[in-house]
């Protein structure tokens, strides 16, 4: 008998333990993926993009996950929509090119056409009973907020948006994300499984050993207390940074920035994050002498030496500094397969000769690409015979969550 998709998960979930990794069907298995794309995949609101990337009408780009394709294009100044790029005739697809622009999508294969509010337009020598307002495009579920472009492919009514990430608004207003531009975009495919390029960019313990670029723009306290979140270190650590922290929030709420942290529990929908915190001693911005390479982000009349790391769910982070912002998108593709893109983000009135694009790639491009090798070479081990899960640090605590997160978007939990 062919096991089913809950009697999978049910019998993974039993063999799990709070504090140890995964076994290797989390990691490898294709059925594990179908269910991952099925139970919590398909059902989040991930970060498509920002709209400075398409500011005329027609202007789109296609946002892969899985195996689907979404078509998020401008329908006009006022209107950003998501259509699923699948011909409603035999199920071509209409867009090929990656971007562009295009004032009617209008398919390769027999040319029927949409308008880009996806109503089907024409449709050459169809039978008198065919009805074109039932072959209008499969919508996709979008909503921009504060200029970022966010997609859900559920096909029952998602989450509310305002409700899950509502609270979020004051700090992306405070940053300018609505007014801000895209100055560079980085790729870096990884051949591994989602939750691993999750799992290494939840925790900090690997920091010291794999990210010497990292490490050198942050204090090793603060590396060690919250390098990967508000409880991702050990709680002696974490009290011995509190006070430090308390004093440059003051200090930053003062200058104008929104202060607060949100660390949601593994039952939560998203698994939302935010953790502000002062950059390293002397250093202005996240950059390798600490100089800032853009001119100020958003409201700022003045830096207040902090950066802010934001999760709208464990596909969707976003860093920033006072100067700029990097857009993180973690895009599971397959079993093996994850697309990992970063957007650097600046203020919408820098212009390119106020941009040091290789002072701000920097530190996160090395970064990203020692991360890159790391979760692969994670993957390689983890296809062995000999792979156990293996135990975690005390500062691997926000990973231990995520997991309990994973098990529970199942209705599961791990064994005690």
């Amino acid at each position: 008998m062919t096991e089913t998709q809950n009697q999978l998960m049910h019998r993974l979930a039993a063999n799990t333990r709070v504090g140890y990794s995964f076994d290797q069907e989390f990691y490898a298995s294709d059925a594990v993926f179908k269910a991952d794309m099925d139970a919590i995949i398909s059902q989040k609101w991930l970060l498509a993009g920002h709209v400075s990337r398409i500011p005329n009408k027609g202007d789109y780009f296609l946002f892969r996950v899985g195996t689907e394709q979404i078509i998020v294009i401008r329908e006009n100044a006022d209107s950003v929509r998501a259509f699923f790029n699948v011909c409603r005739h035999r199920g071509s697809t209409i867009c090929q090119a990656e971007s562009g622009n295009a004032p009617r999508l209008v398919c390769p294969y027999h040319a029927w056409t949409f308008g880009l509010d996806g109503r089907l337009i024409s449709a050459r020598l169809m039978p008198e009973d065919f009805d074109k307002a039932e072959n209008s495009l499969f919508a996709c579920h979008i909503r921009v907020f504060h200029g970022l472009i966010f997609i859900n492919m559920s096909e029952d009514e998602p989450v509310d948006f305002d409700a899950t990430f509502g609270d979020m608004g004051p700090i992306l207003d405070y940053h300018g994300f609505d007014n801000a531009r895209i100055a560079h975009a980085g790729s870096y495919p990884t051949t591994a499984n989602w939750k691993l390029v999750v799992e290494n960019f939840f925790e900090c313990y690997h920091c010291v050993p794999s990210h010497p670029e990292f490490c050198s723009m942050h204090a090793a306290e603060s590396i060690v207390a919250v390098g990967a979140g508000p409880s991702s270190g050990p709680a002696d650590a974490i009290a011995s940074f509190a006070p430090k922290l308390q004093v440059w929030e003051e200090q930053a709420s003062a200058a104008g920035r929104p202060i607060g942290n949100i660390d949601d529990a593994p039952d939560s929908s998203h698994l939302r994050l935010l953790m502000q915190r002062m950059n390293k001693e002397g250093w202005s911005s996240e950059t390798q002498d600490g100089s800032p390479p853009a001119p100020l982000m958003g409201k700022r009349d003045k830096p207040d030496g902090g950066r802010m790391h934001l999760s709208f769910s464990p596909f969707s982070q976003i860093v920033a500094d006072d100067h700029f912002a990097i857009l993180f998108q973690f895009t599971p593709r397959g079993a093996l397969e994850t697309d990992v893109e970063m957007i650097w983000i600046v203020d919408g009135n820098a212009t390119e000769d106020e941009v040091d694009i290789e002072k701000m790639i920097w530190g996160y491009h090395a970064t990203t690409t020692q991360d890159k090798v790391i979760t692969e070479n994670n993957q390689a081990g983890i296809m062995s015979t000999r792979y156990r899960p293996g135990r975690y640090s005390d500062q691997e605590g926000s990973v231990i969550k995520f997991q309990k997160w994973y098990l529970h978007q199942f209705g599961l939990e791990r064994a005690e």
